[in-house]
């Protein structure tokens, strides 16, 4: 019946729209004849269908060397492995990858996760393959991500380095068109680098790494241009998700995981967000009917965009993934520290303590107790800037606050409040993460307990400078005479 209802399709395909039409489906018939072949987990019958399926579909959509590539399983007792393949030859052979995953779990027809991602891929190759290419454009589908990124890890393994270093980058599709979404949304997912010793690892333990801040910057300008502009990890809270990401282990994975792993720049598209999945994730209701064919269209627009920006590269800009993104923009670590450093020159200026020649031994004591709290706040800021440039940006608010310290008691304790504030934001959000099944708040701090440390020492260095301030005396006078 399955296959009845597949050939049934393409005929009234054909006899709606015209065989134009035939060679290139859009991404909502696409994934609408992907879901009705039910839920296609791993070795099912469906899941062959699925095949057979997307690659008559890769072939219409105008792809070269379309195939099924079959992968090693991670141990003898996985089921087999397939990676389905097809290219557009740019001018060089550097590539660009498009990537999904087509199986799903057992109880799910998986229209949104990840029919959509198969689908938006595809329908961007269609839109990409009228127009010439200087980078290989490959859409690389997998199975086997279910269960753990198999399909996608074993593909990468299987590329030898010289393969590796021709990719420019991978953009991973993921869950895209469900019309509650709280915006289109990238994720800079972090990954443990993989070395050789690791290959064999059921998971690579190597340093976590981040995407680079180019390959961010190239996504958002993309988005922009074709009005798509893409959130940072959560359309709500996009810096607070940020540093939640950095500073904790996140559970999410996916299959751009794998091309990171492998040294392959890699970022994943989504309308689920870092707080907000599809309520229909991994439930029999997550059919096409709930897609908006609308939302799939923008998103095939926002994908092909994104890939001709990035064909315009020569090459790999230098990598940095110490950045974070607000207003739209990738800051990088040299930003941040610059910000940092011109508020620490302002602090240095402004603590300057006054003459203590001819002073009192009593007085003098008293001006060092006003003036070594600040000085302590102010070496620890320094400190914390240089090794933690990204979670610093916590600081900041604290330390534009300390310019102006008032002498008033009640706005002293306003302004530690205040400073705290983005540290009790950073909570709110890291509990929101914890519940909603997002991070591991187990997994021990990321960003180094050294880092933290620093940083909660800088805390508590600005709460005591402003609990132990008093105003000199001719301000205490003036003060006490009004």
């Amino acid at each position: 019946m399955r296959r009845l209802a597949l050939v049934l399709w393409l005929v009234g395909l054909v006899a709606a729209v015209g065989e134009d039409a035939l060679a290139a489906p859009s991404a909502h018939q696409l994934v609408t004849a992907l879901a009705q072949l039910g839920p296609r987990p791993d070795g099912s019958p469906a899941q062959g269908q699925a095949i057979a399926l997307l690659l008559d579909a890769m072939r219409q959509a105008g792809l070269r060397d379309v195939r099924a590539v079959p992968l090693a399983a991670a141990s003898p007792s996985k089921a087999a492995l397939t990676a389905l393949e097809g290219a557009l030859p740019g001018a060089t052979d550097r590539e660009i990858v498009l990537s999904g995953h087509f199986d799903t779990v057992a109880k799910s027809p998986g229209a949104d996760d990840d029919g959509s991602g198969c689908a938006v891929a595809i329908a961007a190759a269609v839109d990409l393959a009228r127009t010439p290419l200087g980078h290989t454009v490959r859409v690389v589908l997998f199975d086997g991500e279910e269960k753990g990124l198999l399909g996608s890890r074993a593909w990468v393994e299987s590329l030898d380095a010289a393969h590796r270093g021709r990719i420019l980058a991978d953009l991973n599709l993921e869950m895209m068109g469900w019309p509650g979404s709280a915006g289109p949304t990238l994720h800079a997912l972090p990954a443990r680098l993989q070395t050789g010793r690791e290959r064999k690892a059921s998971r690579p333990a190597g340093p976590r790494v981040f995407p680079p801040g180019w390959l961010v910057h190239a996504v958002l300008r993309s988005g922009e241009a074709v009005g798509w502009p893409l959130a940072m990890s959560d359309p709500r809270f996009p810096i607070l998700m940020q540093l939640v990401q950095r500073s904790v282990r996140v559970r999410f994975g996916s299959d751009g995981d794998s091309f990171l792993s492998g040294g392959v720049p890699a970022v994943t598209l989504s309308d689920s967000s870092f707080l907000a999945l599809d309520p229909a994730y991994h439930e029999p209701t997550d059919v096409a009917a709930r897609l908006d064919p609308r939302r799939l269209e923008r998103w095939t627009s926002a994908v092909a965009a994104a890939v001709r920006r990035l064909d315009r590269l020569a090459g790999p800009p230098v990598a940095e993934d110490r950045y974070l993104v607000l207003g739209g923009r990738v800051w990088l670590r040299r930003d941040i520290l610059l910000i940092g450093f011109v508020l620490w020159v302002a602090l240095v200026f402004r603590g300057i303590p006054g003459p203590w020649r001819g002073a009192s031994a009593e007085e003098r004591l008293r001006q060092r107790r006003r003036y070594l709290p600040g000085f302590a706040f102010r070496i620890l800021l320094l400190a914390a800037l240089f090794t933690a440039p990204v979670l610093s940006v916590l600081l900041l608010p604290a330390a534009a606050l300390a310019l102006v310290p008032p002498l008033r008691t009640w706005l002293r304790l306003a302004w530690i409040v205040l400073g705290l504030l983005p540290f009790g934001a950073y909570g709110c959000a890291l509990i929101g993460g914890v519940f909603a099944g997002a991070v591991n708040p187990f997994g021990g701090f990321q960003g180094g307990w050294a880092a933290l440390l620093l940083i909660l020492g800088t805390l508590l260095a600005y709460v005591v400078m402003l609990a132990v301030a008093r105003p000199p005396a001719s301000a205490a006078s003036a003060v006490a005479c009004r």
